[in-house]
């Protein structure tokens, strides 16, 4: 068993990422966070910022948001935004 994160990030128009990845950093809105595998149950709101996707092959996905929510419960991380960034 692979000890990854499955994560998915969605707007109103779609999804906009689904796989897994080993972490992710977010601009929680007290302040960026860092969200492992095995992480504690945590919900967030999230502010302007860069959401990095570090993912199993050691690349990096960056999605530039304005806002929104993040939800992780048992390596299941889902991060809800209104759209991306220009």
């Amino acid at each position: 068993m692979t000890n990854n994160l499955t994560v998915n990030i969605v707007s109103p128009s779609g999804e906009i990422f689904s796989g897994e990845a080993k972490s992710v950093i977010a601009p929680g809105s007290l302040g960026q966070m860092t969200i492992l595998p095995k992480h504690a149950s945590l919900l967030s709101s999230l502010s302007k910022g860069k959401i990095i996707v570090n993912l199993e092959n050691g690349d990096d996905s960056e999605f530039e948001i304005d806002a929104g929510f993040l939800e992780n419960s048992n390596d299941l991380l889902t991060i809800i935004i209104e759209k991306l960034s220009n």
